[in-house]
């Protein structure tokens, strides 16, 4: 199991920010991705929307940004859509992939993680 991570999950806040953790390996599957984790051997695969919400977090992204993409991207109802981002964002966030940033540490904690 993941230790825990460095900044608690901030139940997918608008404000909150995500990025990907540095250990997390990732490859083309289909239109989806396919995700493994080195530290503990987990793998996971997304699909396309789940690519989209990865590939977005390259770079630290907030909960509405990640929101707002994919409320273009996607067709559907704006409450299914927010209910699959946050179902996604806090699976990641669990599993270790994603790692939520607190506000104003991010640009000095993605600094250090390049």
């Amino acid at each position: 199991m993941h230790a825990d991570p460095p900044y608690p999950a901030q139940a997918c806040k608008d404000e909150s920010l995500y990025r990907i953790s540095p250990d997390a390996v990732d490859c083309p599957l289909g239109d989806g991705l396919a995700l493994f984790d080195p530290r503990d051997g987990a793998s996971f695969t997304l699909n396309r929307t789940g690519a989209l919400i990865w590939n977005s977090a390259r770079q630290p992204v907030t909960f509405s940004a990640l929101r707002a993409m994919l409320n273009v991207a996607c067709k559907g109802a704006p409450d299914d859509i927010d209910a699959d981002l946050r179902a996604i964002v806090d699976a990641l966030v669990k599993s270790g992939l994603f790692i939520a940033v607190a506000g104003a540490d991010a640009e000095a904690d993605t600094a250090h993680a390049a």
